[in-house]
């Protein structure tokens, strides 16, 4: 909760991966939030009210899940919808002659794009979300010591680079429209 509160703030990308981490504990702990309290929250270095609202927290989004039928594969709709935003958002910087440097980072990403949805089972709705889906993977499989081929290293590199550009540029986006609104 208090991490995905500050990458909800400061990187977009960051923050859909780490609520995807967040899902896939939730379903390691096969949605016992008593045991995910007892084995992780109660580690949290925090005073008790904090680790109360995180239990909280964790319990909302497991019934997210629940409701959103993803108890076993899929992400929550609000994790859905913050893509869906994030790729409008990308279509719209795609449109504006003056992001030539981000038109020139997605063309170049784009083949890896193509490669990466030819090579996989998975079915991202777009090219944001085929990008999060291949950074994620490749974070589990560092997780899990997998051999990774300089060639999946070097297209990581490509993903998490464009990423990181259109978190960037999403993150002062929404700053404008929130000093704009004040």
């Amino acid at each position: 909760m208090l991490i995905s509160r500050e990458k909800r703030k400061t990187n977009i990308a960051e923050y859909i991966l780490y609520m995807w981490q967040v899902e896939d504990t939730i379903r390691a702990f096969e949605f016992d939030i008593d045991r995910l309290e007892r084995d992780l929250i109660s580690k949290y270095d925090q005073p008790g009210n904090v680790k109360k609202e995180i239990r909280d927290w964790y319990e909302n989004l497991a019934i997210n899940m629940k409701n959103d039928k993803v108890e076993k594969v899929g992400h929550v709709s609000f994790i859905t919808n913050v893509i869906n935003e994030l790729y409008g958002f990308h279509l719209l910087l795609l449109n504006k002659p003056e992001e030539s440097d981000y038109n020139q980072m997605y063309a170049s990403v784009m083949p890896l794009i193509r490669e990466m949805n030819a090579r996989q089972k998975w079915s991202a709705n777009n090219e944001i979300e085929t990008c999060l889906n291949a950074v994620y993977l490749y974070l589990m499989m560092r997780l899990r010591n997998d051999k990774i081929t300089p060639e999946t290293s070097g297209a990581m590199d490509h993903f998490i680079k464009f990423l990181g550009m259109l978190s960037l540029k999403f993150k002062a986006f929404e700053d404008a429209s929130g000093e704009a609104e004040a």
